[in-house]
């Protein structure tokens, strides 16, 4: 759902985007938002597997990796996604616009391709 709601986000020109309040501060909740509910699930299906629970945002993803839920290479494109969403949630005055905006359209990319991979693990192992 969120990142349905973040599409339309991306379509907008980095002008449109710099220049209106909403729509950034759209993203970075959505943002903050997807990394969350990623990191939520891949703590829970590390435990259910009987390892033990992700330190961080980043590690959660090495972890489901390890668990056999993400592939190596999908986790390690979205490690880095913890550090933005901390960066969005703790440390909003020093937020690089640009930096965000740029991400987006990998951010809808990768995390479909999360989705994709989470559905098939969990139908697999009949979570």
């Amino acid at each position: 759902m969120y990142l349905d709601k973040l599409k339309p986000v991306a379509e907008h020109t980095l002008e449109e985007y710099l220049s209106d309040f909403y729509l950034k501060a759209s993203a970075e909740r959505l943002i903050q938002l997807i990394v969350d509910c990623a990191s939520d699930i891949n703590n829970h299906v590390v435990v259910e597997m009987g390892q033990r629970p992700p330190e961080d945002y980043a590690s959660s993803f090495i972890r489901a990796s390890e668990a056999g839920m993400l592939t190596a290479e999908l986790a390690n494109r979205l490690k880095g996604s913890g550090g933005m969403r901390n960066i969005l949630v703790h440390e909003y005055m020093d937020i690089d616009d640009e930096k965000v905006y740029k991400a987006l359209p990998i951010a809808l990319s990768d995390f479909k391709e999360y989705i994709r991979q989470v559905d098939h693990f969990l139908e697999k192992h009949k979570f």
